[in-house]
């Protein structure tokens, strides 16, 4: 008696699972080395502008909240992981509590109980922590990113000029998430 195992079909739902996770897969990788470079143009101009850093960081935080909700709900739906309403509820709370705390520093910033350059460092710092979290809701990708953004803020506290430092780590965190990425494709 013969008992071969058949190859799945290009329509059977093995092969759809299959080409679906390579698809996030690919998408994460993109998303992630976009953030990452949004995160070292931050560090650029926190590096040679402190002055403006808290504009950039505000800005990237509300780009940050609506970019990583599409992309978790996006995943969620090709992945089957979550029901979308369930994830975007705890998104907008995650988010929103951010932009809130955001909100409460400008406050400071306005009755001159902070400067300017506290006012970017801590604006870094709520971005830090909303995205390490944000990382269990939509990828540990998003756990590389936020030690990066925590790399940054180290530096800005305590080094004069870091830019080069954290060029270096995003280098490194890219080629290490990359690598991941295509040998899981391979593997897959």
């Amino acid at each position: 008696m013969d008992t071969a195992v058949s190859e799945p079909r290009a329509n059977s739902p093995v092969a759809e699972s299959g080409a679906t996770f390579k698809q996030v897969l690919k998408v994460d990788a993109v998303l992630f080395v976009s953030i990452i470079f949004l995160a070292v143009l931050g560090v650029g101009i926190t590096n040679y502008r402190i002055d403006s850093a808290y504009s950039y960081w505000s800005y990237m935080l509300v780009f940050l909240a609506l970019m990583t909700t599409a992309w978790g709900m996006w995943r969620s739906k090709k992945l089957g992981l979550l029901k979308s309403g369930k994830l975007l509820y705890q998104q907008a709370i995650l988010w929103g509590g951010a932009l809130v705390a955001v909100a409460v520093i400008y406050r400071l910033l306005n009755a001159g109980r902070i400067n300017v350059d506290t006012t970017g460092l801590l604006v870094l710092l709520m971005l830090t922590f909303t995205t390490f979290v944000d990382g269990m809701l939509v990828s540990w990708k998003l756990y590389v990113v936020s030690a990066l953004l925590l790399l940054t803020l180290l530096m800005a506290a305590y080094v004069g000029q870091f830019l080069w430092i954290i060029l270096l780590a995003a280098v490194v965190l890219i080629a290490l998430v990359l690598a991941f990425v295509v040998w899981k494709l391979r593997s897959y």
